[in-house]
């Protein structure tokens, strides 16, 4: 026996003692002696060793009791009890107390011979019974779910990972077949495909749906092994299961972002061609309706152009929201006066009853979000109308309003809420609700459950853009038959500066500060008609306006002295950088206040310029009014900053 093994003997009767410690050093082990229990104690709790060799009568304690002992002190060295008062009741007492086994020391002393070979057998017994113990706790750990069958399939042994994923108790499982567990759904030729392989004494791999004991479908990865003995015969199957409901989820979600992404870059760059398009119109039917003298016709048909000039404005606004590059003016939101403008609003145009919930003791007052308040309304009515769609009688919405302090993510769709401080606007209603496959469509542009010409697809894509415009998350709960529940998570705003400029829910306009007049504005646009409109409409503010069609000519203007007060320059110039253009023109005059016009004012390269010393925005395409304050606002900026 070439295990070096190390042995500890418990013997007072150094006679005995030596010839056993004799007996097993030639058979090369290690041995240690001592010769009371007191002693074993205090040596076995401070070092360890392979087997304990005990003798039963002790000065100080009974071998038995000492094995108590043992366990009370938290010694595991495994025993072997060697005494000459043995019998059947002290040997099953003994085994019962932990001791691995029993040999009576004879008066010829035989039983040295073979004393080295029980005690080899003693320790490989203990080490394999470790070992089976170490073997059944993985068992038990693993995160996946463990089966083990006979040859005909019969389930002999599972883990508790199994049956958190089956619902089935471990009695329950244990002698039946694994199609208990089988979806219908799943194609017979997945079966057979399997057995065939396995049979062949290969393991199999595949995903399939399983259906749980309360009847719900949980799809899972499985992998079926073949078990042979030492004779290679084949003895068992072994098949390991791993949940991918998150994993489905997931590859759910990088898709959606996918779709998303790719529809909305188209979508977005159109919509910013057509609003230099817009700009031009909606500025020269304006331009026009000031003019006197028009006759009643030329006026009507101007108004006509202004009014479907802006009916373009707000479908590319929907454009650019879908996009998730909304072109927003933000400002300090009431979101409570917010949520009952817009309840009002539903209940009147569509005939709908809508009930408001909103936070006890006065903690909506405190409920703000910076936000573009036309658009926030918007995505409100789009799930307003959702919801009205999907109950077939009266209809009845709740508009809930409340504030959520999330310490950890909260699932939505298609992504994670991150923890953090929102304000939560939910619209629910108690119609038909979605089913699993319905809601995994329910971004996708152009979708929809309606009859053809009562819907367009867009109304929950716009919604998630404007949502996502505003670093906002969104929710969706529904289940079929138990209506439908959508939350917009905003970050709140905790303390709302002080705005000359406010939003006026009943007339759905900027009140406006007073203006500035009579400074001198660069304005550097490389559309003709979007620079004409823009000086016309500055000139008519009382301003002095000078153009330029490139940045070259920008840098003429400012290198012959003229004195600038503020540039406006189109960031998004198809001939020109307009990041460039900033830069170049910055570098000449430092403290230029700068007001970007663009359509796309939440899409980079845009932000990096935002956060520049008096730099403002104004979106594409704007009414006059909208022009007007955007100036007076950078020009009052300037002059707070001295």
């Amino acid at each position: 026996m070439t295990d070096a093994l190390k042995l500890f003997l418990v013997e007072d009767d150094d006679n005995i003692a030596l010839l056993i410690c004799s007996w097993l050093e030639r058979a090369g082990y290690q041995v240690t002696r001592c010769r009371t229990a007191a002693d074993a104690l205090i040596v076995l709790g401070h070092n360890s060793y392979d087997l304990v060799l005990l003798d039963h009568r002790l000065p100080d304690m009974a071998g038995l009791d000492l094995l108590d002992a043992f366990g009370r002190e938290g010694i595991t060295t495994p025993a072997l009890i060697v005494t000459a008062y043995g019998d059947e009741q002290i040997a099953t007492r003994a085994l019962q107390a932990g001791a691995l086994d029993y040999i009576v020391k004879d008066p010829g002393l035989n039983f040295l011979s073979e004393l080295p070979k029980r005690v080899h057998e003693s320790v490989t017994r203990d080490r394999l019974q470790q070992l089976n113990r170490l073997l059944i706790a993985a068992l038990e750990s693993a995160r996946d779910g463990i089966m083990i069958t006979d040859l005909q399939g019969t389930i002999l042994h599972v883990n508790h990972a199994l049956e958190r994923m089956t619902g089935f108790a471990r009695a329950e499982l244990i002698g039946q077949n694994p199609r208990l567990l089988k979806n219908p759904q799943n194609a017979a030729e997945l079966f057979e495909g399997m057995w065939q392989t396995i049979l062949t004494r290969a393991s199999w791999q595949g995903d399939l749906t399983n259906r749980r004991k309360d009847g719900n479908l949980v799809d899972v990865s499985l992998t079926v092994s073949p078990i042979v003995d030492s004779r290679g015969q084949l003895t068992h199957f072994v098949g390991i299961q791993r949940d991918n409901s998150e994993r489905k989820f997931l590859e759910r979600q990088l898709l959606q972002a996918q779709k998303m992404q790719s529809v909305g870059t188209l979508a977005g760059g159109v919509a910013h061609e057509f609003n230099n398009l817009l700009a031009g119109i909606s500025g020269y039917a304006s331009l026009g309706l000031r003019e006197g003298g028009l006759g009643i016709t030329v006026r009507e048909f101007l108004q006509n152009i202004s009014n479907l000039a802006e009916r373009a404005a707000s479908l590319t606004r929907q454009m650019l929201a879908f996009a998730r590059k909304p072109a927003l003016v933000r400002r300090p939101v009431h979101m409570r006066e917010l949520i009952q403008s817009t309840a009002e609003l539903v209940t009147r145009t569509m005939h709908t009853q809508v009930t408001v919930e909103c936070p006890a003791n006065g903690q909506a007052e405190d409920l703000f979000v910076e936000a573009d308040a036309n658009q926030l309304q918007q995505a409100v009515v789009n799930l307003a109308i959702n919801a009205r769609d999907a109950q077939a009688d009266a209809a009845s919405i709740v508009f809930r309003l409340h504030r959520a302090v999330l310490e950890a993510g909260k699932a939505a769709f298609p992504e994670t809420v991150p923890p953090g401080d929102y304000v939560v606007v939910q619209v629910e209603d108690h119609g038909s609700g979605m089913t699993p496959e319905v809601l995994n469509q329910a971004l996708d542009p152009f979708f929809t459950t309606k009859p053809v010409g009562q819907g367009t697809g867009l109304g929950l894509p716009v919604v998630f853009g404007i949502v996502r415009g505003h670093q906002g998350f969104l929710t969706i709960d529904s289940e079929p038959g138990r209506g439908t529940c959508i939350g917009i998570y905003l970050p709140r705003l905790a303390d709302p500066a002080e705005h000359k400029a406010h939003f006026d829910f009943e007339s759905g306009q900027v009140v406006e500060p007073e203006g500035i007049p009579g400074r001198t504005i660069l304005v550097l646009d490389d559309e003709p008609a979007v620079r004409d409109v823009i000086r016309r409409f500055l000139e008519i503010a009382g301003h002095n306006v000078a153009c330029a069609a490139s940045s070259a000519e920008a840098l003429e203007v400012l290198s012959n002295g003229m004195q600038i007060d503020l540039l406006i320059l189109d960031l998004m110039m198809p001939r020109e950088d307009g990041v460039s253009a900033f830069q170049l023109l910055r570098k000449l005059r430092p403290q230029l206040p700068v007001l970007l016009c663009t359509g796309l004012v939440a899409a980079l390269p845009a932000q990096e310029l935002v956060q520049a010393r008096s730099v403002t925005v104004l979106r594409k395409p704007f009414r006059m009014n909208e022009l007007w304050y955007a100036v007076n606002q950078a020009l009052a900026a300037e002059r707070a900053l001295g």
